[in-house]
């Protein structure tokens, strides 16, 4: 992010590691870096297909049409696990000789770092490490990002609030290491600045304001009910979200982690509760997750990351109607493969609560 503001970018990035959050502030940095105006022109966001890197490359290599520098930005929801030898080939002849037009960036969460093509990325691309940040980083963040909004906070205060967003490793090896949930940290923030509108100091008394991890567990019903494909549930609980004015992003994040986390489960064989059963909060994403292996096939659920996907970009844009696209999502999440199964839901359907 730093040398996207200094506008020196390398030729090409490696995002790397577990924290989807910091991917989305980086890929916010991506956008901010580039004029409004030439941003449809100078950022392309591509879903990685195996076999077709090349023909995405050859783009990388044509001058902007708005002139000044483009970004080509590559992700996968399986971590580009099925790249094949025309994939390496083409990345490796890429890499030799980059475009100076183009910075090509590599977005992956926990890819398999024994496979060549990420070996290939790990050597001759800048690597960026998304760890979840220790509380003395999440301190230093929430300062800087309440001094963007005009705010300020003493330290010790910004580390007592980080403090209260930590979360556990996800299993008790430790194959996730803690940190704040930075996510549910400035959620909870913006909720506390607009109601202390026009306020320019925070002090402990604004803790009280603050409801900490409180959508951990309304999120989890929502979890819950699409792990158990219980479509009408799964619709009334994400209307409930809404209503309560919870962040579409929000949403959305905690939905493709559910699946994410199903993924890895589902790696595992054979399956088994093993160290999940460990976790005392059964609305956490790891114990209902197994739940979502039962119910999803690997295919499945690999088509449920891209669907979230898709709804994250279409959230994005402001002309779409965001709370559609949600519910829509919900649809064709438990729907699955089957096209049978959409006439089914669509009598399931629960009515829309009246507006007060």
């Amino acid at each position: 992010m730093a040398q996207l503001r200094k506008g020196r970018p390398e030729a090409a990035y490696l995002l790397l590691g577990p924290d989807r959050f910091l991917h989305e502030e980086c890929r916010a940095a991506i956008v901010a870096s580039l004029p409004a105006g030439a941003r449809e022109w100078c950022l392309a966001e591509v879903e990685y297909q195996p076999g077709r890197l090349a023909r995405e490359l050859e783009g990388a290599s044509q001058m902007p049409m708005l002139g000044g520098h483009s970004y080509l930005v590559f992700s996968d929801p399986e971590d580009f696990k099925q790249a094949s030898d025309a994939d390496y080939e083409a990345l490796q002849a890429y890499l030799a000789r980059p475009s100076p037009f183009t910075t090509v960036v590599f977005m992956a969460v926990e890819p398999d770092r024994r496979r060549r093509f990420i070996q290939l990325l790990e050597k001759k691309t800048q690597v960026v490490e998304m760890l979840p940040l220790a509380g003395r980083e999440a301190a230093a963040w929430l300062t800087g990002h309440l001094q963007k909004a005009g705010v300020e906070i003493d330290v010790e205060l910004a580390a007592e609030i980080a403090a209260k967003f930590t979360s556990s490793p996800e299993s008790p090896g430790g194959a996730k290491r803690a940190g704040v949930n930075l996510l549910w940290l400035r959620t909870e923030i913006e909720k506390l600045l607009t109601a202390r509108a026009g306020v320019k100091r925070l002090g402990r008394e604004d803790l009280d304001v603050m409801v900490a991890f409180r959508e951990e567990h309304e999120i989890g019903k929502l979890l819950a009910a699409l792990a158990d494909r219980e479509f009408p549930e799964a619709l009334a609980q994400l209307r409930t979200l809404l209503a309560s004015k919870e962040p579409e992003t929000l949403i959305l994040w905690c939905i493709g982690d559910l699946f994410r986390q199903a993924l890895k489960a589902g790696s595992q064989a054979p399956y088994g509760r093993g160290g999940w059963g460990r976790f005392a909060n059964p609305f956490s994403t790891q114990e209902i997750a197994p739940r979502a292996v039962r119910k999803y096939s690997r295919q499945e659920l690999a088509q449920a990351l891209r669907l979230v996907r898709r709804a994250d970009l279409g959230i994005k844009s402001s002309w779409k109607d965001s709370r559609i696209l949600l519910e829509f999502l919900i649809w064709q999440i438990v729907a699955g493969n089957s096209s049978e199964s959409l006439g089914q839901l669509a009598q399931e359907v629960p009515p829309q609560p009246a507006e007060a």
